[in-house]
């Protein structure tokens, strides 16, 4: 969809990302910014997909209560990004909106959940997920320029990203992209938290 519809497809493909998660959003503007659209739209555009879908997963946890998350999410991690989200606030939402590869829909379903106001959940998010589309698209650029350098075309590319795709829908189905999601949250985030918690001592 990204391929062929572009901007559009790019926001329509953020957005159920964000609420469904089946392939990770980072791969996603990895791959938009390799194939060619510019850093300017996979911003603008990514970053409204992102945004939307971060209100749509906010709302359903909003109204859907703690049983919906732990139902989508598990409840491994949800009562620590609680806490923690709730002692830290927007700050909170705004750092986990910057850093590239902690999980973005993971944050936005617990955030529903907590005491913070749609408000300061809406302009973390906002602020963040703009710069994080940048990062990403850039690096994707990047690895797309590179990728060209050493002959291969945009066609075969984006051959490659279609692959890539099947291959993480089909890990995520397996379960073992929720290890690696485990992984980066108890290696990242988990320490921000234990930092978090000593600096209120």
């Amino acid at each position: 969809m990204i391929a062929s519809y572009g901007q559009i497809g790019l926001l329509i493909v953020m957005v159920v990302q964000t609420i469904i998660a089946p392939i990770p959003s980072e791969v996603l503007l990895l791959f938009a910014g390799a194939i060619g659209i510019s850093l300017i739209d996979v911003t603008i555009f990514g970053g409204s997909g992102l945004l939307i879908g971060a209100v749509i997963a906010f709302l359903i946890a909003r109204y859907g209560g703690r049983s919906i998350v732990e139902k989508l999410l598990g409840k491994k991690w949800t009562v620590a990004i609680d806490t923690w989200v709730t002692e830290n606030g927007g700050k909170a939402i705004f750092f986990t909106r910057l850093v590239p590869f902690i999980p973005f829909d993971l944050i936005s379903y617990i955030s529903g959940v907590t005491s913070l106001s749609f408000k300061s959940y809406f302009i973390a998010t906002l602020l963040g997920a703009f710069p994080r589309c940048l990062m990403l698209a850039a690096l994707g650029g990047v690895a797309g320029g590179f990728l060209i350098f050493l002959g291969l075309g945009i066609d075969l590319i984006m051959v490659i990203g279609m692959v890539s795709f099947v291959l993480l829908a089909y890990l995520e189905r397996k379960g073992y992209l929720g290890t690696v999601e485990d992984g980066i949250i108890g290696r990242v985030i988990k320490k921000v938290f234990s930092v978090g918690s000593k600096s209120k001592d």
